[in-house]
């Protein structure tokens, strides 16, 4: 059986030559096309990335409504424990019929620090208490995740985002 290798003439010669150059005058060309296309492609998917983040982040820590309003949560600074709760005390508005409902976090918190009972100095186990007039700092009001107040001592108004809470809806 004979081969069938093709034959190199001098024609089949100078169609792979004129190919080969073809090839290598064109490819930076084809380089260019394929880094615009990828930057073109990751770039729409950083994009809808950074959309999908901002919109979730919005939703998970923008402003919020209190959906539980028979307590609140008064914190006495912004530095968790080592469990990770937040030092202060919980407090409601105790009515005839039962619990009550807390209409302004804000008042009611800074009345407890008024009186110094969320100052560091504060024994809750002491047979009695003289209350006494302290400074209010600055405080700001966030909504936990359960829907609850939660009072918090800074003048950051983004402190609420940053202890991973939302900020109270006005």
């Amino acid at each position: 059986m004979p081969s069938q290798d093709p034959k190199m003439t001098e024609v089949r010669t100078d169609a792979i030559r004129g190919l080969l150059a073809e090839t290598i005058r064109d490819e930076p060309e084809f380089r260019r096309r394929r880094i615009r296309r990828r930057l073109l492609i990751w770039g729409g998917v950083g994009l809808i990335t950074i959309g999908g983040l901002s919109t979730a982040g919005s939703v998970l820590f923008g402003d919020a409504p209190l959906t539980d309003q028979s307590i609140v949560q008064c914190f006495s600074s912004t530095v968790p424990n080592a469990d990770g709760t937040f030092p202060g005390s919980g407090a409601t508005v105790a009515t005839k019929d039962g619990p009550g409902r807390v209409d302004d976090a804000l008042a009611l918190c800074s009345e407890m620090w008024r009186h110094g009972i969320l100052s560091s100095g504060y024994d809750p186990t002491a047979a009695t208490y003289a209350p006494e007039e302290t400074e209010v700092p600055a405080l700001q009001v966030c909504v936990m995740r359960d829907g609850t107040a939660a009072v918090v001592p800074s003048e950051d108004a983004a402190i609420c985002q940053a202890l991973g809470m939302s900020a109270l809806a006005r």
